[in-house]
């Protein structure tokens, strides 16, 4: 990303201060459009049961479609930048909830949310010089990505005022995923950064790539069934990734999504933004989908058709999903 342009425009589809990029038309060339059109690939999620996409195979390349099973309220005025499911328990119950990163100066938190009905449950400000971005847990702790600061935020779980802050060695800190052993977050180019949990220093980095061609703008990050799974800035793509290669294993798409929003929601305080929130329930094998400023959160199902794609086709796709070529 340019660093010439303002920080309080940065990362907006709606050019107005402190949102991100241009409007939808952007996301996707019309060639693109028209790629997916003649391989079926999309069909308009028009219900919460819709049917799944048909997906294609390039190469050992997958490209997957999707479904929505359910939906969920989601703050409007969340500006998200991470998410993360977990699982609450006490003596007697236990609760579905989220931890959610949301930016912009002046308005950046991090928050626990309940997963059925969007409710903040609790939430931390962060101080108004910095611009929350990615989210994960690892052990008892939250990890709290800011953007251009080369700060990292430390909660407790069970006490956001019992925080503590840490330089990174990021200059851009974008998203943010845990592998178990790692932090993995990303930095808004093609380079995912593996850092010790304890004291934050890098312990390796893969440069992500499909078929060669680097893939750059890698954002919010999720850790699924051994892969990486990297949404790419201003798109609606999502890039399965191996975490010991970086070689892209499969795209998932969601055509249809943001648009589908827009048309079915009221006018609110802060545009409906760029698709920016994936969480996965490990043990319900569920996964989760939403954006910054969505009014809705999604549970959504991936599928997977083995069918050949040529080379034309597959370079239509890495355009689309905004691969350097």
């Amino acid at each position: 990303m340019s660093k010439s342009r303002s920080a309080n425009t940065k990362r907006s589809i709606v050019p107005k201060a402190q949102t991100e990029g241009n409007s939808s038309k952007r996301l996707m060339s019309l060639a693109g459009f028209a790629l997916l059109g003649m391989l079926m690939l999309v069909v308009w999620a028009s219900t919460s049961k819709s049917q799944p996409q048909p997906a294609l195979e390039l190469g050992g390349t997958s490209l997957l479609g999707y479904s929505i099973v359910q939906t969920y309220p989601h703050d409007p005025n969340a500006f998200t930048q991470g998410l993360e499911y977990d699982t609450i328990c006490n003596s007697t119950s236990c609760q579905d909830i989220f931890w959610e990163s949301t930016g912009l100066y002046g308005k950046s938190t991090v928050r626990e949310v309940d997963a059925l009905t969007g409710s903040v449950l609790r939430q931390q400000a962060l101080p108004a010089a910095d611009f929350g971005e990615g989210i994960t847990k690892f052990g008892s702790r939250l990890f709290q990505l800011t953007w251009l600061s080369g700060k990292t935020y430390f909660y407790d779980v069970n006490n956001f005022n019992n925080f503590t802050m840490q330089t990174d060695p990021l200059s851009d800190g974008w998203g943010a995923t845990t592998d178990g052993r790692h932090l993995i977050v990303s930095d808004g180019s093609a380079t995912l950064t593996f850092l010790d949990p304890d004291t934050l220093s890098k312990v390796k980095s893969i440069v992500v790539s499909d078929n060669g061609s680097t893939v750059p703008m890698l954002n919010e990050l999720e850790y699924i069934n051994e892969e990486i799974w990297a949404n790419v800035w201003m798109t609606e793509c999502i890039a399965k990734i191996d975490p010991r290669t970086g070689g892209v294993r499969g795209w998932v798409v969601f055509t249809g999504l943001r648009d589908r929003l827009v048309a079915s929601s009221p006018p609110q305080q802060l545009p409906i933004d760029v698709l920016n929130g994936i969480a996965w329930d490990s043990v319900g094998e569920r996964l989760f989908i939403t954006g910054k400023c969505w009014r809705e959160l999604y549970e959504v199902k991936t599928e997977v058709t083995k069918l050949q794609m040529s080379a034309t086709e597959h370079l239509e796709v890495q355009k689309m999903c905004r691969v350097a070529l």
